[in-house]
């Protein structure tokens, strides 16, 4: 059965479109370079990077920051249509008269179908935004020999394979296994707050223990999770997703997913929004992530947990706990405190 069949029993308001569309800016035109917007979820998500965009340069302009993005991919869930794009953000500096904006490249599939993402289903979304990724290396061929630009990226499809709810994934456990714990963090220490990887693996515990209690707020949560750039992505984001479904019941949500580079390209950050996503999230992408009051980010937080200070029902584990040795041992394992009863 292709991709194709996948969704034709789903009744869905919108069918998955693996055709390539575009948004933004590039020094080689003085306006927006824009695929057609056919279909209204294109244009919700057109809508959503204008504002986001607007926000960014409006709070950077006064403080006169640097206005450029880092590279960064999402797979964003759209309130109104009921469809997740999958896109790239690629930043060539605005067009050509020097306004600010990115350009994006992005395909769009029924939300219904992707469920999560859980673990298990997130490695073909990381192989279809590595493609959307690549199509940098076309726009750098569009640079050295201008045309149109419908006439280079018209035309493009990506094979949405995988993305449904029928396809099981674990095979980044094997990756897993053989990643070192201490190698890792060595690479992540500089954006985390914690001396040593056995005081981490403490911190993490409890913040874990935290976010397990956010399983019956009306409300979901959003969360910012290190990466590290030296390492598979392919073993790091279901690892992670993988620590949070021990303590959340992703199954049961539709989450957007968020990744963007830190300034050093050294550290990277993977967002997890489980709610509907507003314009605000798209400082998640940018330099003004670190100071969003709505995010909840690890490596923000600090050794000593005032909220487990004074809720002494979550109790912090002992000092003697030593952190595991493998990446797979360190998101499997952990003192979960959720609450095991009825939902």
């Amino acid at each position: 059965m292709g991709w194709k069949d996948l969704f034709k029993s789903k009744g869905a308001r919108h069918k998955p479109d693996p055709r390539v569309r575009w948004f933004g800016k590039l020094p080689t035109y003085a306006d927006y370079y824009s695929s057609q917007t056919d279909e209204e979820w294109a244009v919700e998500y057109n809508d959503w990077i204008l504002k986001g965009c607007e926000l960014f340069y409006g709070r950077q302009r006064p403080s006169g920051g640097d206005l450029r993005l880092p590279a960064a991919t999402c797979a964003l869930r759209l309130p109104k249509s009921q469809m997740t794009v999958f896109a790239s953000l690629l930043d060539y500096g605005g067009d050509m008269r020097g306004r600010p904006f990115p350009l994006t490249f992005y395909v769009g599939v029924p939300s219904e179908a992707w469920p999560g993402p859980t673990s298990d289903r997130i490695l073909p979304a990381l192989r279809l935004l590595r493609e959307l990724t690549d199509l940098r290396e076309h726009v750098n061929r569009f640079f050295k020999a201008p045309a149109r630009f419908d006439g280079t990226f018209g035309g493009r499809e990506i094979a949405l394979d995988g993305i449904d709810e029928g396809t099981h994934d674990d095979s980044w456990r094997a990756g897993a296994q053989t990643q070192a714990l201490t190698d890792w963090f060595a690479t992540a220490r500089p954006c985390l707050k914690a001396g040593d990887v056995d005081a981490w693996f403490r911190l993490v515990t409890d913040w874990g223990d935290q976010v397990a209690q956010l399983e019956s707020n009306e409300i979901g949560p959003t969360l910012r999770f290190p990466l590290v750039t030296s390492a598979p992505l392919d073993v790091q984001v279901p690892g992670w997703l993988r620590w949070l479904e021990r303590r959340l019941d992703l199954g049961r949500r539709q989450m957007s997913i968020l990744f963007a580079d830190d300034p050093d390209g050294v550290t990277a950050r993977l967002s997890v929004i489980a709610r509907e996503v507003v314009p605000e999230d798209f400082l998640l992408f940018t330099p003004l992530a670190s100071g969003l009051s709505f995010v909840d980010d690890l490596c923000r937080v600090s050794p000593r947990l005032e909220s487990v200070a004074q809720n002494d029902s979550v109790p912090a584990p002992p000092v003697s706990v030593r952190a595991p040795g493998t990446w797979l041992e360190f998101v499997e394992a952990a003192t979960v405190t959720r609450l095991e009863g009825p939902r």
